[in-house]
């Protein structure tokens, strides 16, 4: 699977439970209203930056981080676009 701003947060779960840490850290919002299973369930990474706020260079550190816990390479760019 290929991860990018357009996944959604659910899929991203689905196909890679390990990354919660990193996904409760940054959309620890959602979690803390109780509304991981609507929010989440239907907005995508970029969906979810946009709701919070969530400057540019967080949302690098989104991805570098997610990258590193699941042990995969980088992409080329900084964060992966379609």
């Amino acid at each position: 699977m290929r991860i990018t701003e357009e996944t959604k947060v659910f899929h991203l779960l689905e196909e890679y439970p390990e990354s919660e840490k990193v996904v409760k850290k940054y959309f620890s919002y959602f979690y803390e209203k109780k509304l991981e299973d609507i929010a989440l369930k239907r907005l995508s990474i970029r969906g979810a930056f946009n709701v919070l706020n969530i400057p540019e260079e967080q949302r690098e550190e989104f991805f570098k981080e997610l990258h590193e816990s699941l042990g995969l390479d980088m992409p080329k760019t900084n964060m992966e676009r379609e």
